[in-house]
């Protein structure tokens, strides 16, 4: 790149909405964060849009704001339809222009879908049921068709009035505006119905509505599928045609596209890291040509800067929605603009934020410990009251963030681990299928270690008498859990082995016939194990004493966890416990009923069990200073280890 040459020159290009300049083509698509509390804005939820706004994004929506007091959803979602936000509606899109970019109220109301209130009954387009739910709203005449649309234009005012640059409809994912555009939701035979045109007006007189009261400086936007992934549904033909429809009368002044809806195609909402990066920009391609000249955003899995300057370089979108990348930095646009893209801390879409907020938590993002505070799109930890000489002893993940955060306050660090790589058990992780990206956090980590002058010393057992021979003020001990084996079970034979164990040393059966993976986990890591299993033995079964399995993975990717199973032939067995294995009979009881199932020729028996903290080691430093953090503390999920290495480094 040559001297003072943009490292983005398209993407950092400037474009124009409705009157309003953007500063470049990097946009926070909505992200429902559960922040807000009693249908109220939390300085929580206005510093989430705020510090990405500060970070360099030009346009931020917001996540839903509820229009229809009728259709109130759960306690975590902002309500526009009365007085009580318009402070902090205010303030938010205040300091959001402050910092140079625009903010975009997303208006949404979930139809047929309302599955958070006790007793108000949902409002339906028609009378089928909610695929996710099975929810059977009631079907509104056109009266109540035409309270609703008003619904929408009075918050749309009322965000004006509050400093707002503009709103945005959300007819994606299966909610109300989808339910009217959609052949497979829509079964209406009067004037909101039947023909493409009849299923857009709904849509189009709220814009047209909005456009009235609010005028033309004011952004109006909307979503809606580019592929719902249900037969009978808007696949990409009826999106392409849709389009064509609703750019005529100009009243929307871009369109973002997204994918799936509350079937099994919702695993298509939030692409993980088993679809490709970018998996669905040829279709925002195809809309960006129906749209005739209206700006389309495209989103779906766009997570580095050369992706995002490839979309708007080779016309894929004109605008670029990136949720997961801005979650895990909030300077994402800051550092891509300034020549840094090896800065910026990497999403690897294993989706795990949108299971903390599918189950009603607030947003939280394994390796992002500042999330939505103030400040964090430039955070940096304060330098120690005085420099000491600490020894962290792991190269995991809760041993490189204690690391890299207690060398750069100031102290001096030296790293030891067993392995020759740093990274731990989720280097291993990232061996199996369709697991590759999960190195990038340790990449990221071991980035930092070398920046701040952390000494690794790697490939070696650390012992009670290495860690005193480096005379250290403070030990951190990240020594990480292995998997204990089921009580009782497969003692005497070399055909049991656990899951970890399998993954780093491979086991010759000498028939390759018939595998069971004892999934007593639940999480993703095990089904990536499971995922090679399949691709090594002929036949697979998957055992476990719950009634389900992927109890541990987000929703959306547990839908793809079962769709590659059952694809695989895999055989799942539920509600089984083993209990006797002899090198060929795998004998396990159903855990409610007691009643023994005998499993013959059973070659391997792999197993994926809770773990045992790995904290001998804390007995022999007696008398130093010492912080236990990740699994050897006590075994949980990577962003557990991940925030409490954080928090040791900080506190060190």
């Amino acid at each position: 790149m040559s001297s003072g040459a943009p490292a983005y020159p398209n993407l950092f290009s400037p474009l124009t909405l409705a009157g309003q300049d953007l500063r470049n083509r990097i946009c926070l698509p909505a992200t429902l964060t559960n922040y807000a509390q009693g249908n109220r804005i939390t300085p929580r939820w206005g510093d989430f849009l705020v510090e990405r706004a500060r970070g360099g994004a030009a346009m931020l929506v917001t996540e839903v704001i509820a229009v229809d007091p009728n259709a109130i959803a759960q306690a975590a979602v902002v309500t526009g339809f009365d007085d009580a936000n318009d402070d902090g509606f205010r303030q938010t899109a205040d300091a959001v222009h402050d910092a140079g970019a625009r903010l975009v109220g997303q208006l949404w109301h979930p139809g047929r879908q309302q599955l958070w209130h006790p007793t108000q009954s949902p409002r339906a387009v028609s009378d089928a049921p909610d695929a996710y739910s099975w929810t059977v709203g009631h079907v509104m005449s056109e009266d109540e068709i035409a309270a609703v649309r008003d619904a929408y234009v009075a918050v749309a005012g009322r965000l004006q009035r509050c400093g707002f640059a503009g709103v945005e409809l959300h007819g994606a994912h299966g909610y109300l505006i989808t339910q009217f555009l959609s052949p497979w939701s829509n079964g209406r035979d009067d004037a909101y119905g039947g023909d493409r045109a009849g299923r857009c007006r709904f849509a189009l007189e709220v814009a047209n509505g909005i456009r009235q009261r609010c005028g033309g400086d004011f952004i109006i936007g909307l979503k809606m599928p580019g592929d719902e992934g249900v037969a009978g549904g808007i696949d990409v033909d009826e999106a392409d045609a849709l389009t064509r429809h609703l750019v005529v009368p100009k009243v929307f002044d871009y369109i973002a596209y997204g994918q799936g809806n509350f079937s099994l195609s919702l695993e298509t909402h939030v692409p993980d890291l088993y679809f490709q990066p970018g998996h669905f920009i040829d279709i925002h391609k195809r809309m960006r040509a129906a749209a005739d000249g209206t700006p389309v955003m495209a989103l779906g899995r766009i997570g580095t800067p050369d992706l995002a300057e490839r979309v708007i370089a080779d016309g894929y979108g004109d605008l670029v929605g990136m949720s997961r990348a801005q979650i895990a930095d909030a300077a994402f646009a800051n550092k891509a603009r300034d020549g840094r893209a090896d800065d910026i801390r990497p999403t690897v879409f294993d989706n795990f934020c949108w299971g903390e907020i599918h189950q009603g938590k607030p947003l939280a993002e394994f390796h992002n410990p500042h999330l939505a505070e103030t400040g964090e799109h430039n955070w940096s930890p304060a330098p120690a009251s005085r420099g000491k000489k600490v020894v962290v002893v792991g190269g995991g993940p809760a041993g490189l963030e204690a690391a890299w955060v207690a060398a750069a306050r100031g102290h001096r660090v030296t790293l030891i681990g067993a392995s020759e790589a740093v990274g731990g058990k989720l280097r291993l992780e990232a061996d199996l299928p369709g697991r590759a990206d999960m190195r990038r956090v340790v990449d990221h980590q071991e980035r930092l270690c070398h920046r701040h002058g952390v000494d690794l010393k790697l490939g070696m057992e650390a012992t009670a008498a290495d860690v005193w021979a480096l005379s250290p003020d403070a030990v951190v001990l990240a020594s990480g859990a292995d998997l204990r084996q089921p009580d009782g079970v497969g003692a005497g034979t070399q055909l049991m082995i656990s899951a970890r164990d399998y993954v780093a040393e491979g086991v010759e059966t000498g028939n390759q016939d018939t595998v069971v993976l004892f999934d007593h986990d639940h999480g993703p890591a095990t089904y990536a194990v499971a995922d090679l299993l399949a691709e090594r033995f002929a036949h697979l079964i998957v055992i476990t004493p719950r009634t389900d399995i992927a109890q541990n993975v987000n929703y959306c990717s547990a839908i793809g966890v079962y769709r590659r199973l059952y694809r695989a032939g895999c055989a799942i067995v539920t509600a089984h416990q083993p209990v006797d294995f002899d090198g060929r009979v795998l004998t396990c009881i159903n855990v409610f009923t007691g009643e023994e199932r005998s499993f013959p020729h059973i070659d391997l028996v792999v197993y994926a069990t809770p773990r045992r903290a790995n904290d001998a080691l804390a007995a022999e430093l007696d008398g130093i200073e010492l912080h236990l953090a990740g699994d050897c503390m006590s075994p949980r999920h990577l962003m557990a280890a991940i925030h409490e290495g954080h928090a040791v480094g900080l506190r060190v």
